[in-house]
């Protein structure tokens, strides 16, 4: 139900707006910084630190890092991210 109210606000918007969806799934254990993933980074519900490179951010915040990463890989490379699901299009003409 968000995805789809959310391609619906981006379709409504004046400028063209292109919404991707980017599966979540371990992007609050992954590095934001290395990359390196793995479940013991997440120290707390509010904390991450990574065991491989030191790395210590607010475990959202990291996580939000990760997302939109995923996102800007897939506009400005044009290629396919392992977080990204298929892309969605929604512009005005």
């Amino acid at each position: 139900m968000f995805c789809q109210r959310l391609s619906d606000k981006a379709a409504n918007t004046t400028e063209q707006v292109e919404v991707i969806f980017v599966n979540p799934a371990c992007t609050s254990m992954r590095c934001s910084k290395c990359a390196h993933t793995e479940p013991k980074s997440r120290k707390s519900q509010a904390t991450f630190l990574c065991l491989a490179c030191g790395h210590m951010d607010n475990a959202d915040v990291n996580a939000a890092k990760n997302i939109i990463a995923a996102g800007l890989g897939v506009t400005e490379r044009g290629g396919q991210c392992t977080l990204c699901l298929p892309r969605q299009s929604t512009a005005t003409q």
